[in-house]
Protein backbone atom coordinates (compact mmCIF):
# COMPACT_ATOMS: atom_id res chain seq x y z
CA UNK A 1 0.00 0.00 0.00
CA UNK A 2 1.08 3.51 -0.36
CA UNK A 3 1.20 6.48 1.66
CA UNK A 4 -2.08 7.38 0.57
CA UNK A 5 -4.57 5.44 2.62
CA UNK A 6 -5.40 1.92 0.97
CA UNK A 7 -4.11 2.73 -2.63
CA UNK A 8 -2.33 0.03 -4.19
CA UNK A 9 1.12 0.79 -5.99
CA UNK A 10 1.92 -1.35 -9.31
CA UNK A 11 4.49 -0.87 -11.92
CA UNK A 12 3.68 -2.13 -15.30
CA UNK A 13 6.07 -2.65 -18.20
CA UNK A 14 5.19 -1.46 -22.24
CA UNK A 15 6.35 -2.30 -25.68
CA UNK A 16 9.30 -0.29 -27.39
CA UNK A 17 6.44 1.34 -28.53
CA UNK A 18 4.54 2.10 -25.56
CA UNK A 19 1.39 0.69 -27.00
CA UNK A 20 0.97 -2.50 -24.71
CA UNK A 21 1.55 -4.08 -21.40
CA UNK A 22 3.91 -6.84 -21.23
CA UNK A 23 4.99 -6.84 -17.62
CA UNK A 24 3.18 -6.37 -14.35
CA UNK A 25 4.71 -6.09 -11.02
CA UNK A 26 3.74 -5.18 -7.59
CA UNK A 27 5.94 -2.04 -5.96
CA UNK A 28 7.82 -4.33 -3.93
CA UNK A 29 8.74 -6.46 -6.81
CA UNK A 30 10.24 -2.89 -8.77
CA UNK A 31 12.38 -1.86 -5.54
CA UNK A 32 14.01 -5.22 -5.68
CA UNK A 33 15.28 -4.41 -9.16
CA UNK A 34 16.13 -0.87 -8.08
CA UNK A 35 18.05 -2.61 -5.55
CA UNK A 36 19.20 -4.83 -8.27
CA UNK A 37 18.07 -7.84 -6.11
CA UNK A 38 16.48 -9.10 -9.36
CA UNK A 39 17.21 -8.25 -13.00
CA UNK A 40 15.30 -7.94 -16.27
CA UNK A 41 17.41 -10.10 -18.64
CA UNK A 42 14.55 -10.01 -21.05
CA UNK A 43 15.44 -6.35 -21.21
CA UNK A 44 18.64 -6.30 -21.30
CA UNK A 45 20.83 -3.17 -23.05
CA UNK A 46 17.54 -1.17 -23.46
CA UNK A 47 15.66 1.33 -22.29
CA UNK A 48 12.02 0.51 -20.72
CA UNK A 49 9.05 2.22 -20.78
CA UNK A 50 6.79 1.65 -17.50
CA UNK A 51 4.18 3.25 -15.70
CA UNK A 52 3.87 3.62 -12.04
CA UNK A 53 -0.04 3.27 -11.02
CA UNK A 54 -1.76 4.27 -7.83
CA UNK A 55 -5.49 1.92 -7.52
CA UNK A 56 -8.04 2.82 -5.51
CA UNK A 57 -11.49 0.98 -4.65
CA UNK A 58 -12.84 -0.48 -7.67
CA UNK A 59 -9.71 -0.71 -9.16
CA UNK A 60 -9.96 2.40 -10.64
CA UNK A 61 -6.59 3.77 -11.67
CA UNK A 62 -6.00 7.19 -8.99
CA UNK A 63 -2.45 8.43 -10.51
CA UNK A 64 0.18 7.62 -13.50
CA UNK A 65 3.75 8.73 -13.71
CA UNK A 66 5.15 7.39 -17.38
CA UNK A 67 8.88 6.17 -16.78
CA UNK A 68 11.90 5.12 -18.46
CA UNK A 69 13.99 2.69 -16.67
CA UNK A 70 17.61 2.12 -18.02
CA UNK A 71 18.80 -1.73 -18.08
CA UNK A 72 22.79 -2.46 -18.29
CA UNK A 73 23.90 -5.26 -20.19
CA UNK A 74 23.26 -7.58 -17.42
CA UNK A 75 19.47 -6.91 -17.37
CA UNK A 76 20.02 -5.20 -13.94
CA UNK A 77 17.91 -1.81 -13.58
CA UNK A 78 20.87 1.15 -13.90
CA UNK A 79 22.46 1.72 -10.34
CA UNK A 80 22.14 5.69 -11.09
CA UNK A 81 17.80 5.33 -11.44
CA UNK A 82 16.41 8.20 -9.32
CA UNK A 83 12.96 9.31 -9.97
CA UNK A 84 10.93 10.31 -7.35
CA UNK A 85 7.95 8.68 -8.53
CA UNK A 86 5.62 8.73 -4.98
CA UNK A 87 6.54 13.07 -5.47
CA UNK A 88 5.79 12.77 -9.26
CA UNK A 89 2.76 11.47 -8.86
CA UNK A 90 1.71 13.41 -5.86
CA UNK A 91 1.89 16.40 -7.61
CA UNK A 92 0.87 15.64 -11.15
CA UNK A 93 -0.89 17.94 -13.39
CA UNK A 94 -4.49 16.69 -15.00
CA UNK A 95 -4.04 13.92 -17.30
CA UNK A 96 -7.05 12.68 -19.51
CA UNK A 97 -10.75 11.77 -17.91
CA UNK A 98 -11.07 7.89 -18.07
CA UNK A 99 -14.23 8.29 -16.11
CA UNK A 100 -14.08 9.54 -12.57
CA UNK A 101 -12.85 13.25 -13.46
CA UNK A 102 -8.92 14.34 -14.83
CA UNK A 103 -6.42 11.51 -13.33
CA UNK A 104 -3.13 13.24 -12.22
CA UNK A 105 -0.87 12.15 -15.03
CA UNK A 106 3.00 12.52 -14.97
CA UNK A 107 4.88 12.46 -18.31
CA UNK A 108 7.46 13.75 -20.62
CA UNK A 109 5.25 16.95 -21.84
CA UNK A 110 4.11 17.21 -18.29
CA UNK A 111 6.47 16.92 -15.15
CA UNK A 112 5.90 18.74 -12.11
CA UNK A 113 10.09 18.53 -11.86
CA UNK A 114 11.52 19.95 -14.94
CA UNK A 115 14.98 17.92 -14.38
CA UNK A 116 13.25 15.07 -14.48
CA UNK A 117 11.33 15.24 -17.08
CA UNK A 118 14.01 13.29 -19.30
CA UNK A 119 13.59 10.68 -17.65
CA UNK A 120 9.74 10.54 -18.33
CA UNK A 121 8.06 9.59 -21.67
CA UNK A 122 5.11 10.52 -23.33
CA UNK A 123 1.72 8.79 -25.08
CA UNK A 124 0.87 9.96 -28.28
CA UNK A 125 -2.37 7.91 -28.59
CA UNK A 126 -6.16 9.40 -28.05
CA UNK A 127 -8.92 7.55 -26.17
CA UNK A 128 -8.35 3.73 -25.66
CA UNK A 129 -5.13 4.22 -27.69
CA UNK A 130 -3.84 6.44 -24.70
CA UNK A 131 -1.23 4.60 -22.42
CA UNK A 132 -3.44 5.57 -19.65
CA UNK A 133 -6.46 3.80 -21.14
CA UNK A 134 -3.96 0.76 -21.69
CA UNK A 135 -3.02 1.10 -18.28
CA UNK A 136 -6.69 1.05 -16.84
CA UNK A 137 -7.73 -1.83 -18.59
CA UNK A 138 -4.50 -3.58 -17.47
CA UNK A 139 -5.65 -3.10 -14.20
CA UNK A 140 -9.08 -3.81 -14.25
CA UNK A 141 -7.93 -7.66 -16.26
CA UNK A 142 -6.18 -7.69 -11.77
CA UNK A 143 -3.60 -10.37 -12.61
CA UNK A 144 -1.93 -9.43 -9.23
CA UNK A 145 -4.80 -9.53 -7.25
CA UNK A 146 -4.90 -6.66 -6.25
CA UNK A 147 -7.95 -5.53 -3.35
CA UNK A 148 -7.07 -2.22 -2.46
CA UNK A 149 -9.84 -0.58 0.07
CA UNK A 150 -8.97 2.85 -0.27
CA UNK A 151 -10.52 3.76 3.53
CA UNK A 152 -13.50 3.43 2.54
CA UNK A 153 -16.25 1.70 4.98
CA UNK A 154 -16.94 -1.88 3.47
CA UNK A 155 -14.89 -2.25 0.62
CA UNK A 156 -12.54 -4.14 2.60
CA UNK A 157 -14.09 -7.65 1.14
CA UNK A 158 -15.36 -6.47 -2.02
CA UNK A 159 -14.76 -9.12 -4.53
CA UNK A 160 -13.01 -7.14 -7.05
CA UNK A 161 -12.47 -10.80 -9.28
CA UNK A 162 -16.14 -10.72 -10.13
CA UNK A 163 -15.86 -6.91 -10.82
CA UNK A 164 -13.02 -7.35 -13.35
CA UNK A 165 -14.88 -10.25 -14.72
CA UNK A 166 -18.21 -7.91 -14.83
CA UNK A 167 -15.90 -5.86 -17.40
CA UNK A 168 -14.48 -8.27 -19.67
CA UNK A 169 -18.01 -9.49 -19.70
CA UNK A 170 -19.39 -5.86 -20.63
CA UNK A 171 -16.31 -4.86 -22.95
CA UNK A 172 -16.61 -8.72 -24.90
CA UNK A 173 -20.29 -7.76 -25.38
CA UNK A 174 -19.87 -4.82 -27.05
CA UNK A 175 -17.56 -6.07 -29.06
CA UNK A 176 -19.89 -8.94 -30.02
CA UNK A 177 -22.50 -6.81 -30.99
CA UNK A 178 -20.91 -3.77 -32.32
CA UNK A 179 -17.52 -4.76 -33.12
CA UNK A 180 -14.40 -2.66 -32.66
CA UNK A 181 -15.96 0.41 -34.53
CA UNK A 182 -18.74 0.01 -31.64
CA UNK A 183 -16.52 0.86 -28.80
CA UNK A 184 -15.96 4.58 -29.88
CA UNK A 185 -13.88 6.97 -27.50
CA UNK A 186 -14.87 10.33 -26.90
CA UNK A 187 -11.85 11.88 -29.11
CA UNK A 188 -13.68 9.76 -32.03
CA UNK A 189 -17.31 10.96 -31.13
CA UNK A 190 -15.82 14.45 -31.53
CA UNK A 191 -14.58 13.80 -34.52
CA UNK A 192 -17.79 12.23 -35.97
CA UNK A 193 -19.87 15.28 -34.50
CA UNK A 194 -17.89 17.90 -36.26
CA UNK A 195 -18.02 16.29 -39.26
CA UNK A 196 -21.97 15.59 -39.07
CA UNK A 197 -21.54 19.49 -38.51
CA UNK A 198 -19.37 19.97 -41.61
CA UNK A 199 -21.45 18.12 -43.69
CA UNK A 200 -24.86 19.94 -42.76
CA UNK A 201 -23.13 23.13 -43.54
CA UNK A 202 -22.39 22.05 -46.51
CA UNK A 203 -26.02 21.03 -47.35
CA UNK A 204 -27.64 24.04 -46.31
CA UNK A 205 -24.53 25.50 -48.49
CA UNK A 206 -25.65 23.79 -51.50
CA UNK A 207 -29.51 24.11 -50.69
CA UNK A 208 -28.55 28.18 -50.42
CA UNK A 209 -26.96 28.47 -54.03
CA UNK A 210 -29.18 26.63 -55.46
CA UNK A 211 -32.32 28.76 -54.18
CA UNK A 212 -30.32 31.69 -54.89
CA UNK A 213 -29.93 30.32 -58.55
CA UNK A 214 -33.53 29.40 -58.59
CA UNK A 215 -34.53 33.49 -57.69
CA UNK A 216 -31.71 34.57 -60.04
CA UNK A 217 -33.19 32.55 -62.87
CA UNK A 218 -37.39 34.03 -61.53
CA UNK A 219 -35.61 37.20 -61.78
CA UNK A 220 -34.38 37.04 -65.29
CA UNK A 221 -37.81 35.97 -66.06
CA UNK A 222 -39.14 38.75 -64.69
CA UNK A 223 -37.28 41.13 -66.32
CA UNK A 224 -37.80 39.51 -69.53
CA UNK A 225 -41.21 39.78 -68.95
CA UNK A 226 -41.19 43.54 -67.87
CA UNK A 227 -39.19 44.12 -71.50
CA UNK A 228 -41.79 42.21 -73.29
CA UNK A 229 -44.38 44.42 -71.97
CA UNK A 230 -42.53 47.75 -72.44
CA UNK A 231 -41.95 46.88 -76.42
CA UNK A 232 -46.02 46.17 -76.29
CA UNK A 233 -47.27 49.25 -74.66
CA UNK A 234 -44.17 51.08 -76.57
CA UNK A 235 -45.99 49.96 -79.41
CA UNK A 236 -49.56 50.16 -78.48
CA UNK A 237 -48.48 53.64 -78.29
CA UNK A 238 -47.20 54.40 -81.68
CA UNK A 239 -50.79 52.50 -82.92
CA UNK A 240 -52.70 55.01 -80.64
CA UNK A 241 -50.67 58.31 -82.02
CA UNK A 242 -50.68 57.14 -85.57
CA UNK A 243 -54.94 56.48 -85.45
CA UNK A 244 -55.09 60.13 -83.58
CA UNK A 245 -53.20 61.19 -86.68
CA UNK A 246 -55.05 60.02 -88.81
CA UNK A 247 -58.89 61.15 -87.21
CA UNK A 248 -57.23 64.52 -87.22
CA UNK A 249 -56.37 64.34 -90.85
CA UNK A 250 -59.69 63.61 -91.28
CA UNK A 251 -61.26 66.56 -89.73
Amino acid sequence: MSEENGLEEVILLFNAEGTEVTSELLYSDFEALVDQAACLEEHAASVVKAAYVRVGTGLAVRGVVLFLVPVNEEGFVDSAFNVPLSYLVQNAGAGPDIGGGPLPLACKGQCPVPWHASKLWGSAGDGDEHAVMRVQKAVWRNRLGLKPISGVPGTANFDFAALELEHQKLDDRLTETFGMDGKVSLPRLISQHSQQVTDVRQRYRADLEQQQRAYLEQIRDCRDEIQQLKVALRNEQERSRRLQELLRGEF
